[in-house]
């Protein structure tokens, strides 16, 4: 397997594009890779991925240029370990809430003495055994991009004790689960969302730490990239693909009435 840095390209590049995967579909996989998008997130928060799937898209990931990144289901050790183990070379860990929560994202994810992570030097991850140990550690424990949810409104007030934590990379604002718990559920770019985010991008300056959010139009994008976002994850695979049979659908319509 080939890895691909988007820790490396982050730093050099300051910006990465990213979207969510959904679908179980390796070819659109391949397609994100093939026009240029830094990284995928295969969700396995809210789809119902098998390891074998997981496996399957981290290799359309990889074959196309676009590194494999993987949102667990919980801040679990387990889940965790199965993706990293897989091959995802970056994690979006959900519903982070406090410095602790923060901790034991990054033990779970990192090899002792920074972390817990359990080794079998015979993973998808080591090459089934052929990358040397040593590298296989090092490049695991310096090189995977942890990427963390902040997403309820009551957060807010513990952003600089979590971003403070050695080991985060990422501090991803997440709209509308943040929308949700401030009683404002799917108005995303609402003036109290956005005097959020200016509060994490506050607080991420300060440690080092590159903010990320969800933008699902244009317009959002541009909401967030002006309020300091360079890591950006724009939409899901479906609704890319509901919204592009959309324009379609209109355009011929249009046509077909000579207007």
């Amino acid at each position: 397997m080939s890895r691909i840095s988007a820790k490396t390209k982050l730093r050099e590049k300051g910006f990465l594009l990213g979207s969510f995967v959904e679908i179980g579909a390796p070819g659109l996989v391949e397609i994100f890779g093939l026009t240029g998008f830094d990284f995928v997130v295969i969700d396995c928060e809210h789809a119902a991925f098998s390891g074998e799937s997981v496996t399957a898209m981290a290799r359309a990931a990889e074959a196309s240029g676009t590194a494999p990144f993987v949102r667990v289901r919980e801040n679990s050790h387990g889940q965790i370990l199965e993706a990293l183990d897989l091959g995802a070379v970056g994690l979006h860990i959900p519903q982070i809430s406090s410095a602790e929560d923060a901790a034991q994202a990054v033990r779970a994810a990192k090899f002792p003495p920074e972390g817990i992570r359990g080794l079998n030097p015979f993973v998808r991850a080591a090459g089934y055994g052929a990358e040397p140990l040593a590298s296989f550690r090092k490049t695991a424990n310096d090189d995977t991009l942890l990427v963390l949810h902040i997403e309820a409104q009551e957060t807010m007030t513990q952003v600089e004790e979590i971003l403070a934590v050695p080991g985060v990379d990422v501090a991803f604002l997440g709209p509308y689960d943040l929308s949700q718990t401030m009683g404002i559920p799917g108005q995303v770019t609402h003036p109290k969302v956005r005097e959020a985010m200016r509060g994490v991008v506050k607080a991420a300056a300060k440690h080092n730490v590159a903010v990320g959010c969800f933008a699902n139009s244009p317009e959002q994008a541009a909401i967030w990239l002006g309020e300091g976002v360079s890591y950006l994850t724009y939409s899901v695979d479906s609704f890319i693909f509901v919204e592009g049979c959309r324009a379609i659908r209109r355009e011929v319509e249009k046509l077909r009435r000579g207007s």
